[in-house]
C-alpha cells in the first residue's frame, strides 16, 4: 500500500501566508468605530449569533448586518490599496 504525504509548503509560501495574516490583522485593527470588534467576533469559530453580538457590542440586532457590510467594504478597500499601492 502506497501512501502519499501532503505537500510541504515552501519557505516562500509560509512567509507569504504569514504576511497576509499580519496585513489583515493590522488592517482590521485600524478600521473605524466598532468594526474591529465586529469583524473579530464574526471570525470566531463558531461565530456568535446576532443576539450575542448585540449584547456584546451594545448594538441593536438590526444594525449588525448593515454595519458588517460597511465594515467589510472598508476592509476590502483598504486591503486592495495595501496590495496595489
Amino acid at each position: 500500500m502506497r501512501t502519499t504525504l501532503p505537500p510541504v509548503p515552501s519557505a516562500e509560501d509560509v512567509y507569504l501566508a504569514e504576511r497576509r495574516r499580519r496585513v489583515v490583522r493590522e488592517t482590521v485593527a485600524g478600521l473605524p468605530g466598532r468594526c474591529p470588534q465586529l469583524i473579530a467576533a464574526l471570525a470566531e469559530d463558531p461565530p456568535p449569533t446576532y443576539r450575542e453580538l448585540s449584547e456584546r457590542l451594545g448594538m441593536p440586532r438590526g444594525s449588525i448586518g448593515p454595519t458588517r457590510s460597511r465594515c467589510l467594504a472598508c476592509l476590502r478597500t483598504l486591503l486592495h490599496a495595501e496590495r496595489y499601492p
